[in-house]
């Protein structure tokens, strides 16, 4: 080997030596001592930790970080407080020492490291990662207020550090386990089941349309918000002690054999969470212990956030007659006065058994109030005689459905309840019987009341009026409204045009009238013996619209309606205000 040669590997050997030493030396605070004694303190990049261990005399335990998540692995293998690790590792990443004792200051004393609290350390802290570990001895305090010794492995000397260092190191392995009962991490679910005693209390999956649906102890419809918010609020409960890790325990010494109350959530077959409510400790009767399979231990757990465990199957139903529907194009009333109404584009038809325009507020508000109707009593889920219920010929029924598909068929039957406020109820899909309120939905008898009576005033070619006997005719000419019969007096054209606008848009409540007695019940007509008709030209939704006015009921009068060829009147009511603008220009001096 040549001396050229010689000098090339001593260059490479010194670019080696100075890339190791550049790449591996970390930047750190100078700390000084006495005597021009001083140490550097290295610092800590809080990222590149992946590994912490905290080892006191009685006790070890150690957290790993993966994908942002620590996990300890010592004295068991347990879901981690991040928070309190990263706060752990953050305060030794920002720590700066106030103080240096050389390592000939420390020989000084008679103790040595002993004197310190170092021999042995009160707590050894060792991070790990990309960069070489740091092990740091805590020691005692120094007679300084507000500090401890510490002593960095590897550096002679012993440092002073401030005293808040022994507040985010762990007193014992419980202080950095996750005290969460439940955690799915975000991860779906499509099965939650509940048992109490070694009953099956409910068993619920999701089917492939996204609802929820009972599969034990009875096939129904399951509240799939309410198992939703049964998992949600478990995962917010929190523990309150860790009672016992061993696989192996005497389950009846903590109320599990059976326990009280089993919970399990699941994807397909696999169970993502179970766990096994128990007893309460003698000392703390406001605790429940409770077994978590997935960690084989045993915890604590305040018993008020577990009630939700501890209520029915009922409340775990679908509280919903129907629930939403999507798509609906279809409505129709089989039986007598039935009718049949169907979707046009954006608009709605009354098809059977006359057509004429349905009012599209008045079928949404159908659909709203069916969707939502409340299932107040699940009164027998196996129905051996429709008959004992009404619903043998039920009084109401509707068919709801997409093209010739029925979404729902709902059947209402006799009441339920001695006032009448409810109703027994069936969907023709499910055995089951239900109560539900009386709604103004169960008063759709008629087509007439979803009629769209809207009109403006300037297609009203006459208006007929009938007064205690005397008679009265409107006519539009061209020019302008004139008194055809009776007397001329009192007639205001601008006025009368603006009453018709008013009454082309004029809405209410709807209730068919079927009979002469219903009719005087709700209104006594008569007392007023007032009636005006309209006569419509080139208007799609009504071409006569026949009122005849009651009395008074609260802030509103009774309006009594036929419209066109429709014999079904129906039960109105008008603001007072309009009624008397009425009266003024449609009334028969």
């Amino acid at each position: 080997m040549n001396q050229r040669s010689n000098i090339a590997l001593f260059l490479l050997a010194l670019a080696l030596s100075a890339y190791v030493f550049l790449v591996d030396r970390r930047a750190g605070h100078v700390v000084a001592g006495r005597a021009g004694a001083s140490a550097v303190f290295p610092s800590l990049d809080p990222a590149s930790v992946t590994s912490v261990e905290v080892m006191r005399s009685n006790s070890i335990v150690r957290a790993e970080r993966t994908n942002g998540t620590w996990t300890l692995r010592l004295p068991v293998n347990y879901p981690a407080q991040t928070l309190s690790i990263d706060r752990l590792v953050s305060h030794l990443a920002a720590m700066v020492p106030t103080g240096f004792l050389s390592a000939r200051d420390v020989a000084a004393q008679t103790d040595a490291l002993r004197s310190f609290g170092l021999e042995p350390p009160a707590a050894t802290v060792t991070l790990a990662g990309r960069d070489r570990p740091t092990i740091l001895r805590v020691g005692n305090a120094s007679p300084v207020a507000g500090r401890v010794y510490a002593q960095l492995v590897g550096t002679d000397g012993v440092f002073l550090v401030d005293d808040a260092l022994l507040e985010v190191l762990p007193a014992s392995p419980d202080e950095w386990r996750d005290r969460g009962l439940v955690d799915l991490g975000g991860r779906p679910f499509d099965r939650v089941s509940l048992s109490a005693a070694g009953r099956t209390v409910f068993e619920a999956v999701k089917d492939p349309s996204g609802r929820w649906q009972l599969r034990q102890p009875l096939s129904a419809r399951a509240d799939g918000e309410r198992l939703d918010a049964l998992v949600a609020q478990l995962e917010q409960v929190r523990v309150a002690g860790f009672v016992s890790d061993a696989p192996v325990v005497d389950r009846a010494a903590f109320g599990l054999q059976p326990p009280a109350v089993e919970l399990a959530v699941g994807l397909g077959t696999n169970d993502l969470v179970r766990i096994e409510v128990g007893g309460a400790p003698t000392n703390a009767p406001g605790l429940r212990f409770v077994r978590r399979l997935s960690h084989t231990n045993i915890v604590v757990v305040d018993a008020a956030s577990l009630a939700q465990l501890e209520h029915p199957l009922q409340e775990f139903r679908d509280p919903r007659l129907v629930g939403p529907l999507e798509g609906v194009t279809r409505i129709e009333r089989p039986g007598t006065n039935g009718f049949v109404v169907e979707s046009s584009g954006t608009n709605w038809l009354v098809t059977s058994p006359r057509r004429f325009p349905a009012s599209a507020d008045m079928v949404h508000l159908f659909l709203d109030q069916i969707q939502s109707l409340e299932i107040r009593q699940f009164v027998n889920d196996v129905v051996a005689d429709p008959k004992l219920y009404g619903l043998d010929h039920p009084a109401r029924e509707f068919v709801i459905g997409h093209g010739t598909n029925t979404l729902v068929r709902v059947q209402l039957g006799g009441p339920a309840s001695t006032n009448g406020a409810l109703l027994f109820a069936r969907r023709t899909d499910e055995a089951s019987v239900y109560a539900v309120p009386r709604t103004i939905l169960i008063n759709l008898e008629s087509a007439g009341q979803l009629r769209d009576w809207h009109f403006g005033s300037s297609n009203v070619a006459a208006v007929d009026i009938v007064q205690q006997g005397r008679m009265r005719r409107l006519v539009r000419s061209p020019a302008g409204w004139q008194v055809a019969a009776g007397a001329a007096a009192g007639m205001i054209p601008d006025a009368v045009e603006e009453t018709l606008h008013r009454l082309g848009s004029w809405d209410s409540s709807r209730y068919a009238i079927s009979d002469e007695a219903g009719m005087a019940k709700w209104g006594r007509f008569g007392e007023t013996a007032h009636a005006v008709t309209l006569t419509i030209e080139g208007n799609p939704s009504v071409h006569a619209m026949r009122l005849r006015f009651g009395t008074l009921l609260g802030a509103t009068r009774l309006v009594l309606a036929n419209f066109d060829d429709d014999p079904t009147p129906l039960r109105l009511e008008m603001p007072e205000d309009l009624y008397q603008a009425v009266a003024r220009d449609f009334g028969a001096p």
